[in-house]
């Protein structure tokens, strides 16, 4: 249960007590709950750095060393503390000696100061922060303004100012308060239920515990186990969750910004960024304590032996048909060595969670690197998926932009309960895409032809 409270969103590194006692004492006035690391020794600091910390206050000599070795000491804490993966993050540089050059005997223009080596000696050391880390410098207040209420004030505001316009930052803190809000909305709820007047107001404890379990009982069905239940109710929290969101009373600091929200005013950025959006919204990562036959499954792994073994053909057929050159042309060929079949499982979710499938439903295409999408076959016999951000490489296949062609003729069942050896899974596509891809697939399927005489 404690683990599950270490998440804090603000930070204070210092080992001078005079120093971080009254920043500590003026957090708590403004309420703002915070974790405070010594940063002197490797000792007491997380097992795993924070990834939730969006203010970092760090002073730049935590030992009695300055320059290079008091830079390197204070980064190499400072990666234990603050998660490479986690952002936007201000990090307000708290020292008396920010502004001094680390080697005075250098022309002025091209002196460092002890603060631009620390933040050039933290990113050499962990690449990803780049572009995630806003820095501040901040003088610590001498000993006769430690008791002067007002010089906290001072810090906010100079946040303030170098925040100002940096909108996507605060749209994004304000759309994480909002979520953070409709999380206590669930637990509050479920915690209000377990109290009400069907309930024994006695057995609170005992009546979460029975909520929790019947959500998870309806998502699971019959795929309840002890291995599949933890899936089941964060699938079925989750779905609490957006109703917290969709019906919250405002929308908070996300408002303020509806206008540039709603603009459309920088089409090349826009392009650049889809394909990585999209990886988002599309695709997530295969679980290695579930099932290898779900719904939406990517699988790899198919050579032209296993090809013919399942649909009769070879594994050239399916990629000149999802290419709408001429087989014989040059631009065929390319297509051919470019791309890489795959099978994706299409089951309908409900015989899943029922227990009721007996087969694995998969369709076949091919994934293409994004520079021959526009060789891809289209035609009610053809579905593509938009282009994304491919985050998993596979053998030779890197990382990179795709699309995923498919072929309706090409589709084999394979008993629910046998896995080929061969295949590999290798990604999964979200929900919404899977059922378009069921059903477009069901449409095609279903299609009526007759003969007539006109």
């Amino acid at each position: 249960m404690i683990s599950a409270l270490a998440s804090p969103s603000v930070c204070v590194i210092d080992e001078d007590e005079k120093d971080y006692r009254p920043i500590l004492d003026a957090l708590n006035a403004l309420f703002v709950s915070c974790v405070h690391i010594r940063g002197d020794s490797i000792e007491g600091l997380p097992s795993q750095p924070f990834k939730g910390l969006r203010l970092v206050f760090t002073d730049l000599h935590l030992t009695g060393s300055s320059g290079k070795d008091a830079a390197s000491h204070t980064a190499n804490i400072f990666r234990r503390v603050v998660h490479a993966e986690t952002a936007p993050i201000v990090v307000v540089i708290w020292s008396k000696y920010a502004d001094d050059p680390v080697n005075k005997d250098v022309p002025v223009e091209d002196q460092e100061t002890e603060a631009d080596l620390f933040k050039r000696t933290l990113l050499e050391a962990e690449g990803g922060y780049a572009g995630r880390l806003i820095f501040l410098e901040m003088r610590k207040p001498k000993r006769d303004e430690r008791n002067d209420e007002n010089w906290f004030g001072a810090i906010g505001e100079q946040i303030k100012r170098e925040l100002e316009g940096k909108d996507a930052i605060d749209a994004l803190l304000a759309w994480e308060s909002l979520a953070k809000d409709a999380v206590l909305g669930v637990s509050e709820g479920i915690t209000t239920l377990s109290r009400g007047e069907h309930a024994d107001p006695n057995k609170t404890l005992e009546n979460i515990k029975a909520a929790l379990r019947l959500l998870t009982r309806a998502q699971g069905e019959s795929d309840l186990s002890a291995a599949t239940a933890p899936r089941h109710l964060a699938t079925a929290m989750s779905q609490l969750l957006v109703d917290q969101l969709d019906h919250a009373d405002g929308l908070g600091g996300i408002a303020s910004h509806s206008n540039w929200l709603s603009s459309d005013d920088d089409g090349a950025q826009e392009a650049a960024l889809k394909p990585d959006l999209n990886a988002f919204l599309l695709t997530m990562a295969v679980s290695g304590s579930v099932r290898s036959f779900m719904p939406g499954t990517v699988y790899d792994g198919i050579d032209e032996e296993n090809f013919r073994s399942l649909f009769g053909v070879g594994i050239d057929e399916l990629a000149l048909k999802t290419c709408n050159q001429k087989p014989d042309s040059e631009k065929a060929g390319n297509w051919k060595n470019e791309v890489k079949p795959i099978l994706v499982e299409v089951s309908p979710s409900c015989d899943v969670a029922q227990s009721e499938r007996r087969n694995a439903l998969l369709l076949a295409g091919v994934i293409v690197p994004s520079d021959l999408k526009k060789l891809a076959n289209t035609g009610d016999a053809f579905q593509k998926l938009p282009e994304f951000a491919l985050r998993w490489a596979m053998g030779d296949f890197q990382k990179q932009n795709v699309i995923l062609v498919f072929c309706s003729r090409y589709k084999v069942t394979l008993p629910e309960a046998t896995v080929p050896d061969y295949l590999k899974p290798w990604f999964r596509l979200r929900e919404l895409p899977t059922a378009s891809l069921r059903n477009w697939h069901a449409s095609h399927a279903s299609r009526v032809g007759y003969v007539s005489l006109a």
